[in-house]
C-alpha cells in the first residue's frame, strides 16, 4: 500500500479504522461503512484472493502474533483467532472463539480449566518485582500432564504445591477474563536500576518496520537497553542507515516505558538463522549464541563516545 496513491491509502486506512470499531462492538455510520465496503471492492477482496479467495478464518498459535499484523488480516475480512497452549497441557489452555474474542490476548480458558498469574515468582530478587501486572502463568485442569517419566526434579521445578503447572510464560488476564502473553520469564532481564524488561514484545514491534529485518535486545545488568539490528531489504542506502532506523525505533517504541526503550544500536550484516544457531527450529531467538557472537559490539555500545 505504501506504492498506492494517496487517496486509496486514506481510503484503506479509514476502512481499517472502522473494522476495528466494528469489531469492538461500535455501531458504524453511513460513511464508516461506505469506506469498508469500498475498500472491500477495490482492495480488500484482492488480498483474500492471493490466499484462494474462499479463506473466512485462520488461527495463530505457538508464537507471537503482533496485534497490528492480526488487525490487519482481521480488518481485510479473514478473521483471526489466536490462541495459547503447551505440549505440557494436552495441549491447549485458552483461545478465542466466534462472538468471543479480543485481539491481541489468546482468549479465555477452556472450560474445565483455570489460569492464574503468579506475580510472587517475579519478587524474588528485587522489592516490588516486575512493574505492572504480569505474572507467570499458572495453570490447572484435567488437560494438566501428571508429569515428566521419571524426572521428579523438573516435575518439583514446574509443578505447584496444589497442582498448578508453571508455564514459564510472563502474561495477565484482563478484567473480562481473557489472558495475555507477554514474554518468556527466562528471556526476561533486570537493568541495573532494579526495572525488569521483557524483549521479545517490543522486538517483534521493531521487526514490523521494513527497514529492520532482525533485531536483539539486550540489557541485563546494564543501565539501559542496547541493541543489535539486521537492516532490512528496504535499507538500499547504509549511508543514511543509522539514522533511518533510528527513527524507525523512536516512532515503533513511542508507547513503551522508558526504560523498556533502545538506547543505542549496531547496524550488523548476519541476519540471526538455524545455519548460524542463532534460531531455534521454532524460529525464536537464541539469545545467548548471539550475544556470545557480538560481545565486543554490544560491549562498545555501552562505551562513551569520544
Amino acid at each position: 500500500m505504501a506504492q498506492k496513491p494517496a487517496p486509496l491509502r486514506w481510503l484503506v486506512s479509514r476502512a481499517l479504522a472502522a473494522a476495528h470499531r466494528r469489531r469492538a462492538g461500535e455501531k458504524l455510520g453511513l460513511a464508516a461503512r461506505l469506506w469498508l465496503a469500498l475498500a472491500d471492492r477495490l482492495v480488500f477482496v484482492r488480498a483474500r484472493a492471493r490466499v484462494g479467495g474462499q479463506l473466512q478464518f485462520a488461527i495463530s498459535g505457538a508464537a507471537a502474533l503482533d496485534r497490528q499484523v492480526a488487525e490487519l488480516i482481521d480488518g481485510i475480512g479473514i478473521n483471526i483467532y489466536e490462541g495459547y497452549g503447551l505440549t505440557e497441557t494436552s495441549p491447549i489452555v485458552a483461545a478465542n472463539i466466534p462472538g468471543h474474542r479480543k485481539l491481541g490476548s489468546v482468549g479465555r480458558p477452556l472450560p474445565g480449566v483455570r489460569v492464574t498469574i503468579d506475580r510472587a515468582a517475579l519478587a524474588s530478587d528485587a522489592a516490588g518485582g516486575r512493574d505492572g501486572a504480569d505474572g507467570e502463568i499458572v495453570v490447572y485442569g484435567p488437560n494438566v500432564m501428571h508429569g515428566y517419566h521419571d524426572r521428579p526434579a523438573e516435575n518439583q521445578a514446574v509443578r505447584t504445591a496444589d497442582g498448578g503447572l508453571r508455564t514459564g510464560d510472563l502474561g495477565h488476564l484482563d478484567a473480562d477474563g481473557y489472558l495475555y502473553v507477554t514474554g518468556r520469564i527466562k528471556e526476561q532481564y533486570k537493568l541495573d536500576n532494579g526495572k525488569y524488561v521483557s524483549p521479545a514484545p517490543l522486538e517483534e514491534q521493531l521487526k514490523l518496520s521494513p527497514l529492520i529485518a532482525n533485531v536483539l535486545i539486550h540489557g541485563h545488568n546494564r543501565p539501559h537497553n542496547v541493541a543489535l539490528v539486521v537492516p532490512g531489504a528496504g535499507v538500499a542506502d547504509r549511508a543514511d542507515a543509522h539514522a533511518r532506523i533510528r527513527a524507525e525505533i523512536d516512532r515503533l517504541s513511542a508507547g513503551w516505558k522508558p526504560f523498556e526503550r533502545v538506547i543505542a544500536f549496531a547496524l550488523i550484516d548476519e541476519d540471526f538463522t538455524q545455519a548460524n544457531d542463532m534460531l531455534t527450529p521454532s524460529m525464536k531467538i537464541k539469545r545467548r549464541n548471539v550475544v556470545r557472537r557480538h560481545e565486543a559490539i554490544l560491549d562498545a555500545l555501552y562505551r562513551p563516545k569520544s
